[in-house]
Parts: C-alpha cells; sequence; structure tokens
C-alpha cells in the first residue's frame, strides 16, 4: 500500500478543481476511471516500500515542514497530458520558486527516511500537477482536452495544508496546515 505526501489547495480552489473533474466526468467517461483520484492535491512524494515505511516518520517530517513560514499563492494556468499508459490528464500550476523550495525542504526533511520515494517526484525530476483524470482511451483523452479548453479559466488560491495519505484506499492519516497559510 503506498503512502503519499499531498499539498492541498483552500477550498475555493479546490471546489473549482472538483467541478472541472465532474465536467470530465459528465462526458461518459467510463465509469470507475475517475474514481480514486481523491481530493485536488500536489504530490511531493510518493513511496511504495511501506513494509520499511513507519507513517508516523511521515507524521514528524509534515509536521516539521508545516511548522516553517509557507505563504504560497498557487495559479494553473493550463492544462497538460502525460501521455504514458497511465494517460494522465492534469492541471498545470506555474511553478514558482516558492513552490520549489517547498518540495525541496519536504525532501531535505525526507532525506533519512530508509525508503526512496518514486523518482519522478525527486527534485530535478518533479513536475508538478494535479489529476483531472488518468487511464482514459485516446477518444476520451481527447473529448475531456475539448471539453476543458472550452470551459476553461485560469485557477487562482493558494496551498493550504500538507497531508500524509495511505493510497489505498486513499486514506487521509494526517493533515496540518501550513504555517502562515490563509
Amino acid at each position: 500500500m503506498p503512502y503519499s505526501i499531498e499539498l492541498r489547495f483552500d477550498r475555493p480552489l479546490c471546489e473549482r478543481m472538483l467541478e472541472l473533474r465532474r465536467g470530465v466526468s459528465g462526458l461518459g467517461i467510463a465509469p470507475g476511471l475517475l474514481d480514486g483520484l481523491g481530493e485536488p492535491h500536489l504530490s511531493l512524494a510518493v513511496y511504495d516500500d511501506e513494509g520499511a515505511l513507519e507513517p508516523e516518520a511521515l507524521v514528524r517530517i509534515v509536521d516539521r515542514l508545516a511548522a516553517q513560514e509557507w505563504t504560497i499563492a498557487i495559479a494553473f494556468p493550463s492544462i497538460g497530458l502525460f501521455p504514458t499508459a497511465e494517460s494522465v490528464l492534469f492541471l498545470a500550476p506555474v511553478v514558482a520558486p516558492k513552490l520549489l523550495q517547498l518540495h525541496r525542504q519536504y525532501h531535505a526533511l525526507a532525506a533519512n527516511l530508509g525508503v526512496r520515494c518514486r523518482p519522478y517526484c525527486l527534485p530535478g525530476r518533479w513536475v508538478p500537477h494535479c489529476t483531472l483524470a488518468r487511464l482514459l482511451p485516446t477518444a476520451e483523452t481527447l473529448d475531456a482536452i475539448e471539453h476543458l479548453w472550452r470551459n476553461w479559466q485560469p485557477l487562482l488560491g493558494t496551498l493550504r495544508t500538507v497531508a500524509v495519505i495511505r493510497a489505498e484506499p486513499g486514506e487521509l492519516l494526517h493533515e496540518r496546515r501550513l504555517e502562515g497559510a490563509r
């Protein structure tokens, strides 16, 4: 069972993102393909080695990270697609220096965990994104992109919390408000 560390958004931004997901879902996309995405978020890290990983260690790291001063406005001016077997359709944020600093700081705090996170989450390889849909067949991906394009408005908000998630079944283990978040 993987664990993830997620950055979560202010409520109005989160609701707008959920509205976009519902719009994609309303296109008649195969049932179940949008399930399991959880609350809209940016993943800072994902860990597969749960046998050696103590969730309490992740909670301590998250608490240390959140206790630092983080006031981060975030904008999502575009959509994107990872054209892989998972076919991930996502919202793409502006990759601001403070967002990268928070990401690097998390990984510095987690350096002695004794387990490695998935390589695509590491500093220098991380592509921050908020997943709207995944595992879509090509035709449905194109329909979803067209729907988003026709209904697009840039999204603005703030990062509010950092959370520890047991990825399957999507269980929230711990969530802490970022110090300085409004």
